[in-house]
């Protein structure tokens, strides 16, 4: 159902997504984007459950202070189950995070909410066209913006649970 790209240089953070909407028979393009700015120094994507990455877009994000894995996972994953608790409708519903986060540096985090693990990354996708985005950015040499538009168009094209348009934001 989608694909949200994440890469990194030593000045910035960038996401990529496609805005296909897909069950097992049919993908539309949807009207809003599945990236967002959080923030000044935050940017975020998702893939998986539409409803629940809707609900994390729309919640009350905690303000970022001190260290920025700790953050993620003291601060973020806490409100973000707490919002689930209150908002969200299935409990078995999932949903994968691509968080760029700009303090001293750019920085690149994944965050599934099946156990809020946190990873970081300089590059790295999440959805259903994660593994075609994954080998274009591994094959690919060039700006961020000419490699992670790359990824997900590679995504769009080859995976048929992907759609155009494409969306980017930069920190």
């Amino acid at each position: 159902m989608t694909v949200i790209v994440g890469i990194t240089d030593e000045e910035n953070v960038c996401l990529y997504s496609d805005r296909g909407a897909s069950d097992n028979d049919s993908i539309v393009a949807m009207t809003t984007p599945k990236i967002w700015k959080v923030s000044e120094n935050i940017i975020c994507g998702y893939a998986g459950s539409g409803g629940l990455g809707q609900m994390i877009q729309y919640m009350k994000w905690p303000v970022l202070e001190g260290d920025p894995m700790k953050y993620l996972r003291a601060s973020l994953a806490p409100a973000i189950i707490k919002a689930r608790e209150k908002n969200a409708g299935k409990d078995e519903e999932e949903a994968s995070l691509l968080i760029g986060i700009k303090v001293e540096e750019p920085l690149l985090f994944e965050m599934d909410t099946s156990d809020y693990s946190v990873y970081p990354f300089t590059y790295t996708a999440i959805g259903s066209g994660a593994s075609i985005a994954l080998g274009s950015l591994y094959s690919t040499f060039g700006t961020l913006e000419e490699r992670g538009c790359l990824a997900a168009l590679a995504a769009i094209e080859h995976s048929p649970s992907c759609d155009d348009p494409i969306d980017s934001l930069f920190l």
